[in-house]
């Protein structure tokens, strides 16, 4: 089975769909940071930059196709130009690609800002816009933190599904299976584990020992949320992200003396990334990419099921 990536950042999709032993045919990101680290971990792989510029006469027809299309229109935390914004109008670009490629998959995500910018009206048309040519499709809001990462990251999921509704099979279960969503973990609860030792790597200290366990003050309960009005991440009993002027994340971390920045092995372990994934680059530079990145365990999860499920 293969696949394509659109803005395909740092290659969350790409590397859940490599656990998956799905083969990833090309990918697209404008970002130059971004393309080096696509480089770095990819190698074969091509790589075109601008979506703009991407279709039917150089992209190879795939099985499924992926990407998280720029969310700063629709953001709460934005002006909320919508799809009539310049960043999140390329939604259209990406619709374009899917048109003229017409993969059997489809796996589109974004901020829940999504769903309610212009009063609705923009996520109808990535909808309506879907079924129109044929794709069965279902959506629904998975946060990251029922996928084995400390940390509350809430976004919105559209899979469809090529000329069947089987797409429903692939965000929902029967009761009782392993991603029904859970209860809200409560203060104060160990969480510090995931973030202590990513699974996929051993023994590294290149973060100045920080596999050793994290140990952290709860933070209070009213910051066990999500941030509405920014949609920044709320990681708890460990961190608090906020975005700086420039618009990077930056994690914070309660500590015995204060309040210490996370390191950018902490923030790819917090994302499902092995250490070191975006190494090599600016600490800033590293920040602002996993801040934008998908949580991979989340999509790794998506991927199996639709590959497996549906699409065979």
């Amino acid at each position: 089975m293969t696949h394509g990536s659109l803005f395909a950042g740092i290659g969350g999709f790409d590397l859940a769909c490599e656990l998956n032993e799905i083969e990833t045919a090309w990918q697209v990101e404008i970002d130059k940071n971004c393309q080096t680290v696509l480089r770095n971990h990819f190698k074969g792989v091509k790589l075109f930059d601008d979506i703009r510029t991407v279709g039917r006469h150089n992209l190879a027809p795939v099985d499924i196709i992926t990407g998280g299309f720029p969310c700063q229109d629709v953001s709460v935390a934005g002006k909320r130009a919508g799809l009539a914004g310049e960043r999140s109008g390329l939604w259209f670009e990406f619709a374009r690609v899917i048109d003229e490629l017409e993969p059997r998959g489809v796996v589109i995500e974004n901020v829940p800002g999504l769903l309610s910018s212009n009063g609705g009206r923009d996520f109808a048309v990535i909808i309506q816009w879907l079924v129109k040519r044929g794709y069965g499709v279902v959506w629904r809001i998975l946060d990251a933190q029922h996928f084995g990462v400390p940390q509350r990251r809430r976004r919105v999921f559209i899979i469809g599904s090529l000329g069947n509704g089987r797409a429903s099979q692939v965000l929902f279960e029967s009761e009782g299976l392993c991603r029904d969503t859970a209860p809200s973990r409560k203060v104060g609860e160990e969480i510090a584990y995931p973030i202590r030792a990513n699974p996929s790597h051993s023994g590294d200290k290149g973060d100045g020992g920080l596999n050793t366990t994290l140990v952290a003050r709860p933070l209070s309960t009213s910051n066990q949320r999500i941030d509405a009005e920014t949609e920044t991440l709320i990681i708890d009993n460990i961190a608090k992200a906020r975005r700086n002027s420039d618009g990077a994340v930056i994690w914070e971390m309660p500590h015995a003396s204060g309040v210490r920045r996370l390191t950018p092995t902490e923030c790819e372990r917090l994302q499902g990334f092995p250490d070191g994934w975006a190494a090599g680059l600016a600490d800033s530079a590293r920040y602002r990419m996993l801040g934008n990145a998908v949580a991979v365990p989340v999509v790794e999860w998506i991927l199996k099921r639709l590959s497996q499920e549906v699409l065979l």
